[in-house]
């Protein structure tokens, strides 16, 4: 799994092989596995073994091509590069960062169409019309997280990644959370490494913080809410997608507001897809698995209306949802997908849950 490049055929039969590059990161800069781009390649794998024993696209199967962005745009780049330097590659699903997608656009423009999986950030909507996602962007994530903390605290404190995901995430929520009348106590950057949060903790507790905004991943996050314990830090925290792994990691995070771009009750279609990745992997999968499954199979339904090459993917990309002259709206797993001028899904939908009990249980009228 931690290969830097693979391309198999995940079942079907003979004839024709149709192949989409998978661009996710399959390892840090260290060499360890990543869990994002490791369950982003669950889901992906298992779209194309259930389309390729549909048999949906007549002698033809359908290919991954794996590459190993390392979740940083110079790999990406790279990444990006191998994927348009291969004649058989169609599309692409990926990047899984928002950075990565960003690096990665200068090289699929005018050659391939890329559908970024769980990229959020604002500023994917400017990398023009090769770049689609199924993931709604920071810039409405953020409204609704904003309208979630202005019910949960008075004195609001934002943690932000350095990068280009926290970033935008920070920036819009701050901005959204102003326009809603409320206010932001203090504002402190964090690298993914980051060790020691307590210096940002203690000024937080002197400034009667009781809500800390978390615009990162779920790493630095439960070091900083382990640590806002230790110091006696009485807040809640809230964050958007990227801490929705805390809720596997222990009771500690129990009561933490999550915002999530997929659950398993979020539809009967969440909840069947649920029931099949358990079956094929023995676990359940998250947001990461369910974007990446619903980027294939979107991907698939452009194949199986016969468009073979990436100029005629684009086009008809660009049409899903269209009021006039374009194809139905793709109904994935992890909810509708319409796309605007940029690319962006519309009025996708994203949920606030809370975690509890080892997983994140959503509002009754969520569900």
């Amino acid at each position: 799994m931690l290969a830097v490049a693979a391309c198999a055929s995940l079942g079907g039969g003979g004839g024709d092989e149709l192949v989409l590059g998978l661009a996710v990161p399959l390892t840090d800069g260290a060499g360890n596995p990543d869990v994002y781009g490791v369950r982003s390649r669950m889901g992906a794998e298992l779209a194309v073994e259930e389309l390729n024993a549909a048999k949906l696209f007549g002698g033809a199967t359908l290919s991954l091509r794996v590459v190993d962005d390392k979740g940083n745009p110079t790999a990406a780049i790279a990444a990006a590069d191998s994927l348009v330097r291969d004649a058989s590659v169609l599309a692409v699903v990926g990047h899984v960062y928002s950075g990565a997608t960003i690096a990665a656009a200068q090289q699929y423009t005018g050659r391939l169409p890329a559908v970024a999986t769980s990229a959020t950030s604002p500023e994917i909507s400017k990398l023009g019309g090769w770049i689609f996602r199924v993931a709604s962007s920071d810039s409405a994530n953020a409204v609704a997280l904003a309208r979630a903390a202005n019910g949960m605290g008075r004195r609001i404190a934002v943690l932000y990644a350095n990068d280009d995901y926290g970033q935008g995430l920070a920036r819009n929520f701050a901005s959204a959370l102003r326009a809603a009348g409320g206010t932001v106590a203090a504002m402190d950057p964090f690298l993914d490494d980051t060790q020691d949060f307590t210096p940002y903790l203690r000024r937080m507790k002197d400034r009667g913080v009781d809500l800390v905004f978390v615009a990162g991943l779920q790493d630095p996050a439960a070091r900083a809410i382990t640590q806002a314990q230790q110091v006696g830090l009485a807040a809640r925290f809230l964050g958007g997608d990227g801490i929705e792994g805390l809720g596997t990691m222990g009771p500690r995070f129990d009561g933490t507001a999550v915002g999530v771009l997929f659950h398993p009750q979020m539809s009967d279609s969440a909840r069947a897809f649920v029931a099949r990745y358990r079956a094929r992997y023995k676990e359940d999968p998250d947001s990461q698995s369910a974007l990446a499954y619903d980027a294939v199979r979107l991907l698939a339904r452009a194949l199986q209306a016969g468009h073979r090459d990436p100029a005629a993917i684009r086009r008809w990309l660009e049409g899903v949802g269209a009021e006039r002259g374009g194809s139905p709206a793709f109904e994935g797993v992890a909810g509708r997908v319409a796309f605007d001028q940029n690319g962006d899904p519309v009025n996708k939908r994203f949920t606030l849950g809370v975690i509890r009990g080892g997983g994140i249980v959503l509002p009754e009228a969520a569900r």
